[in-house]
Parts: C-alpha cells; structure tokens; sequence
C-alpha cells in the first residue's frame, strides 16, 4: 500500500479499526494513504444520512459535485430498535453501485448497533449522537456538554419539520390526550435547562429561532443560540476518513457499542 514518503502509517499494522487499508483503497479508487492529518481521500463514495441533515448536506454538495447521498426520515432515534433494520435495508440498496459508503449517523442511542457492514466496508462518524456534527467536531461537542450539560439542542432540520418538543407534544397529544402528552414531555424535558438552536446558516433563520424560543418559552426552559460547524459534515461527503473522526467497519463486521466505550474510556483517561 502506498504511503506518504517519511511518514508512517497512522493505523497500526496497515488496519484502520479492524479494516484493511488495501480492500479500502480498491474501494476508493486506488486512493493513497496519505498523512495522519489527510487520512484517506475518497471517491466513488454515497452517503446515507438521517434526514435532519439534509438541510445542511444539501447546500454543502452544491460546492461539492459527484456526491449521492440517500436520506432515511427523521426520529429514528426515539425508536431505536428500528433504526438498524432501516439503516440496513437502504445499505443493501445500494452496496452494489457504491464504491465506498458513509452512514450519516452517530451511535443514537446505540440505534446503529447490529448494522452489518457490506462488501466494501462502512465508514461511520466517530459521535454519539448527531449534534457533533452539527458542532463540527466531537471535541467541541464535549467542551460544550462540558460546560453546559442540560441543553436540548435544536437544528434547523428538526425545527423545519416539527421534530422539536412543541411538535413531539402535538404527537402525544393525538396519542395521550393533553393531559398525558403534556407530563410525558415535561418529564422527557425535567433534566434538561436549556433549550439550544445550533445555527448552521442554512434556513429561515428568523422562523427558525422564532420556533426555537417558542419551545424554550413553553417549557420553562432558557433559550441560547450557539454557531454551527459544517466540517465534519463536509467530511462526511468528501473526506478525508481519518481515524481521529470516524470508524471503519470492515466487512462482514457489524457496529458494536464497544467501540464507542472505548472511545470513551480513552477520552476520560487521557
């Protein structure tokens, strides 16, 4: 496998978590190994994404041509028992035209547990869920859960489609009745002192914020606006797949909550 004169492999033993460097890069193109910092530069990729993403997934591939991304509905999360029997119907939809596929998820509330990874491998944001892509990095996804560990972050995807608490409330509502559907919320929110709108720059922001204090006013929650990132989620169209931000799932290898654990650990080691 070709590499970076001077430099050394960034994955021990020429594996990226359990994948081989070699069946990746005839997956990719023939792409090079490059530096630490570059990874792997990707081609004949396709993405599949949760639908709360298009928003800011769509006004990046209008910078970046040549990229398929396929969209799976939103709220998937809060059934996650679901989500690995979906994510894997839409794989297998496209495993036989796709050089190298991306999923646009994090571990959601171990949502993504059990996928299987096809033939070519799956590469896999390294998050835990997707606010930190929307935060552009998992490292500032912990500093801010560090300094603010009771926000409810908001995007413009789950504003725009009424997947925020007021439009949840109004599911219940049809289920419960509003007595019910009201507690039920309340007590889904009882953890939680601030409701946060992560500003991508993509949407009616006026609307959007507007819908944002609605929910923050309602349930007694204080109201803040943070900026968005879109890097990583550039990352997840055009790479590079370093192992610093993402997994690769070799194939026949299926996405495990161990990974994210030791992940896990190590951050809080070191």
């Amino acid at each position: 496998m070709p590499r970076t004169p001077g430099r050394r492999s960034p994955w021990p033993s020429d594996s990226w978590m359990g994948g081989s460097m070699a069946q990746l890069a005839r997956n990719t193109g023939g792409a090079e190994l490059l530096s630490e910092e570059k990874g792997i530069q990707a081609s004949a990729r396709l993405v599949i994404a949760c639908r709360v993403m298009e928003p800011e997934l769509e006004q990046l591939r209008k910078e970046i041509p040549g990229v398929e991304v396929r969209y799976i509905e939103q709220a998937l999360h809060r059934v996650p028992q679901n989500m690995a029997a979906r994510v894997q119907e839409e794989i297998e939809k496209v495993q036989n035209i796709a050089g190298l596929i991306v999923l646009g998820y994090g571990l959601c509330s171990n949502g993504i547990v059990g996928v299987l990874a096809p033939p070519q491998g799956l590469v896999v944001p390294r998050v835990h869920d997707c606010i930190g892509l929307f935060l552009g990095s998992l490292e500032r996804y912990k500093s801010c859960f560090s300094e603010r560990p009771g926000t409810y972050y908001l995007t413009p995807g789950w504003v725009a489609e009424s997947r925020d608490p007021l439009g949840i409330l109004e599911e219940y509502k049809e289920r419960y009745g509003q007595e019910t559907a009201l507690w039920v919320m309340e007590e889904e929110l009882k953890h939680y002192t601030h409701i946060a709108l992560i500003n991508s720059g993509v949407g009616d922001l006026e609307r959007l914020r507007a819908r944002a204090r609605a929910n923050a006013e309602y349930f007694g929650k204080q109201y803040e606006e943070i900026p968005g990132d879109l890097s990583y989620l550039r990352k997840l169209l055009e790479g590079p797949y370093t192992e610093r931000d993402f997994f690769f799932i070799a194939p026949g290898q299926k996405v495990t909550q161990e990974r994210y654990l030791e992940e896990a650990m190590a951050c809080a080691c070191s």
